[in-house]
């Protein structure tokens, strides 16, 4: 899958994006919800990996855009507050939206994203 990645770590992102090559899946990584939508609109994806803290737009708003615009993109929320619930935070239940929690291992990864494919298959 090609993955956009929202994450303003770079230690987080150069090991995500580390784990996505590993896995086989292309990967480009920004720090900026805003950089990742002005990026949609010109590039296709198969998945957004997003942090729920970034600088200017949080990843739950950048989740909202999403749902909005691009319903059928599988976005994955990755947080490091624990297992926390999608419809928890955005208010109810969204299909193409799954949670992958911080720190999270090479299978826990991989398992979200073969998620995230069957999502994108299914859209």
């Amino acid at each position: 899958m090609n993955i956009l990645l929202v994450e303003d770590s770079d230690e987080v992102s150069c090991i995500t994006i580390e784990y996505l090559q590993e896995l086989g899946h292309r990967a480009v990584a920004v720090t900026r919800a805003e950089t990742a939508l002005m990026r949609l609109k010109n590039e296709t994806y198969d998945a957004v990996m997003t942090d729920i803290r970034l600088p200017g737009m949080s990843g739950l708003d950048l989740a909202r855009a999403l749902l909005k615009d691009h319903p059928h993109l599988p976005v994955v929320i990755c947080s490091g507050y624990g297992a926390l619930n999608v419809e928890v935070l955005l208010g109810e239940p969204q299909p193409t939206v799954l949670m992958l929690p911080k720190p999270y291992d090479l299978p826990d990864l991989e398992r979200t994203l073969n998620q995230a494919a069957a999502i994108r298959q299914a859209g």
